[in-house]
């Protein structure tokens, strides 16, 4: 028997003092779906080594910046078939983690290494159909988010040309805009319903981090079926 499975159980005190934490904060993240639930002996609740690890990779990614959400959401994925060292690579496990509800904005450098690429008129008003381009004809701004310039440069290297990358940069984005649509339908319920507007726009935005985490799972779930049906792939 390996010593991980002989390990002993705790208590929530116990496991919350070995960890470095507090009992109230472990059941905040039992109650945010992060931190899966003890095992049940008679009335009693206890933690194994599993939930030992569990929250200590909670612990750390909270100390890098990432909120409940984005957790949340990598954990989704994770038991969707993609490893959290796959999805944290994707994150880049970023030390300059953007603040909550904000872009990271281009470096310079970052910036100097697309200037190579010509956004096209056709990709400049999808941007500005969803928000993304802030300036009319400032086809810069389309830009300015770095995880949207990665991505370009990420093709760009690979060796994608401009109509190819102006295909897949359509696609997504328009995708994305249509599907945001749902919202629509979220808030003409809710005004059906004779919401007050200061609570409607409350409770929208507040389902929308849960909407994000949903749309990357199915994004991902998609993509797999995708490379494994259409084009071979072993699914991961």
């Amino acid at each position: 028997m390996s010593s991980r499975r002989s390990a002993p159980l705790q208590r929530i005190d116990e496991l919350a003092a070995t960890s470095g934490t507090t009992v109230r904060n472990i059941r905040v993240y039992q109650e945010r779906g992060l931190l899966q639930p003890p095992i049940r002996k008679g009335r009693t609740a206890l933690y194994g080594p599993d939930h030992r690890s569990r929250l200590e990779m909670i612990l750390r990614l909270l100390n890098r910046g990432y909120t409940f959400a984005t957790i949340r959401e990598l954990l989704i994925a994770e038991r969707h078939g993609f490893t959290l060292a796959e999805l944290l690579e994707v994150e880049s496990v970023r030390s300059e983690r953007r603040p909550t509800g904000s872009r990271r904005r281009l470096t310079r450098a970052e910036s100097q290494a697309l200037d190579s690429f010509d956004l096209s008129e056709t990709l400049t008003e999808v941007g500005e159909s969803i928000g993304l381009v802030t300036e009319p004809g400032a086809a810069g701004h389309l830009l300015s988010d770095a995880y949207v310039a990665e991505l370009l440069r990420d093709l760009i290297v690979l060796g994608v040309d401009a109509d190819g990358i102006e295909k897949i940069v359509r696609l997504v984005v328009e995708g994305q805009g249509r599907a945001v649509e749902a919202i629509t339908v979220l808030v003409e319920a809710l005004r059906d319903a004779g919401i007050d507007k200061a609570v409607l726009e409350k409770r929208v935005r507040s389902t929308l981090p849960g909407a994000g985490t949903a749309a990357r799972l199915i994004f991902l779930s998609a993509a797999e079926t995708l490379l494994t049906q259409r084009h071979g792939f072993s699914r991961h």
